[in-house]
């Protein structure tokens, strides 16, 4: 115990060490400059050997010191600042001897005792400090040839020097530990939060984990029924056997049809949920040439697809580029109000990201409705059309936005829409 406490004498904190530094290093030129002044306005004074610059350059390079990054002066660097401010106290009790006690040299002891002893900030070495100053001066006093009454006036003014820089002392030190106790129980409530939501995100990740193999197994598991379903009603529908007509027909018509988007939701549930965390490694993409063969499997007759500029070559993973433009390039066809749809594949490079837009010639979406259409199984207009499930949206951003990238859609009723994403540049 008493090993480590004499071990720790000279450890000083961080902002402890670069506030002696700076000390250190503004009183080398202070130090010089002072005592320069003082010889100028009492040239009998005596200055023993050159203290003036042996000081003001041991003050420098003990403040510069620090700038080393040297381990072991970092962990004993108290030592050298109370080295240095020890040496220089003596040095001034010396001198203002040699000065028979004049006033300007007891003057300038006393304040570099008062600033000594809050730069040390440690009991013990200010203890160290303040006997071996007290008893220094006191033999110089006692042996000197002042009267008594100037002798006392000396000590005991060092004596209520000592008093005050103790009591300071101490309620600096009683403010630092109490910050350090703040501290410790801050980094404590810290790392216990750290711990709970470190585990609150595993649970988390665990249940969507859960949650996406239960909605591809269900998926999944619902398909064959509703392939059967189809397949039965198809078959009923053909059967020369049994004579369908007028409601009859038309309900085996709803049938396959509502077998069919049923079909789709589960498909769109079974796409959504498979899309996870980027857990595909991108590679280098040509997005050029990937859309082109969009653009060849969706263009027809009633269906123009363009590319205003030429697109660059990105890192992502190229089937969820695939699902990204397919799901927005047949958004446009189906939401359509036009007889012949034009579709715009534009590009432009920010000093961040790749920016894409998919426009429109379409009927257009209200401003109100533009966070609504990224939504799960989100439409504007309800009715029977088969195809429109309201998960193409909501997956492309999902996919974007886990790749983190962001889009957004431009678009007012009757002026068509533009939808916007980014591809970070990696």
């Amino acid at each position: 115990m008493n090993r480590n406490v004499f071990k720790n004498l000279g450890r000083l904190e961080p902002f402890e060490i670069r506030n002696s530094s700076i000390t250190l290093c503004l009183g080398a030129p202070s130090t010089f400059i002072y005592l320069e002044i003082m010889k100028y306005y009492n040239p009998d004074i005596i200055l023993p050997f050159y203290g003036n610059i042996i000081f003001a350059v041991l003050f420098l390079i003990a403040g510069i010191l620090p700038n080393l990054k040297n381990k072991f002066i970092l962990q004993h660097y108290g030592w050298f600042v109370f080295a240095s401010t020890m040496a220089f106290q003596h040095y001034l009790t010396y001198a203002t001897n040699l000065n028979n006690f004049s006033l300007d040299c007891l003057l300038v002891s006393y304040v570099f005792i008062f600033g000594s002893v809050l730069l040390l900030s440690n009991r013990i070495l200010v203890l160290i400090y303040s006997a071996s100053e007290a008893l220094h001066l006191s033999y110089y006093v006692y042996y000197s040839d002042i009267d008594i009454a100037d002798k006392s006036n000396i000590l005991l003014s060092l004596f209520v020097i000592f008093v005050f820089s103790f009591l300071v002392m101490n309620g600096f030190i009683r403010y630092r530990k109490k910050l350090e106790g703040m501290n410790i129980n801050l980094e404590e409530v810290v790392q216990k939060r750290t711990f709970d939501l470190e585990i609150r995100a595993k649970e988390l990740l665990e249940k969507n984990k859960d949650l996406e193999e239960f909605a591809y197994v269900v998926s999944h598991d619902l398909k064959r029924p509703l392939r059967n379903i189809y397949t039965l009603t198809d078959w009923l529908g053909e059967d020369e056997d049994e004579q369908f007509h007028g409601s009859a027909a038309e309900s085996l018509q709803q049938i396959k049809q509502q077998v069919t988007q049923m079909d789709l939701l589960v498909e769109g549930i079974l796409n959504y949920s498979l899309q996870m965390d980027a857990e595909q490694e991108g590679k280098e993409v040509n997005v050029h040439t990937l859309v082109k063969r969009i653009i060849s499997a969706n263009t027809c007759e009633d269906v123009t697809i363009s590319i205003e500029k030429r697109l660059p070559r990105v890192t992502f993973s190229e089937s969820k580029l695939v699902q990204v433009f397919q799901n927005l390039i047949q958004n446009a066809i189906k939401h359509t109000d036009k007889k012949h749809v034009k579709i715009y594949i534009d590009y432009k490079a920010t000093k961040a990201a790749h920016l894409f837009s998919v426009r429109d010639n379409g009927p257009g979406i209200h401003e109100k409705y533009h966070k609504k259409i990224f939504e799960l199984f989100q439409k504007l207009h309800v009715d029977s059309e088969v195809g429109a499930i309201g998960v193409g949206l909501a997956l492309v951003k999902k996919i974007i936005e886990r790749n983190d990238g962001k889009i957004y859609v431009e678009s007012s009723e009757g002026n068509g829409a533009a939808f916007v994403f980014t591809i970070p540049k990696r």
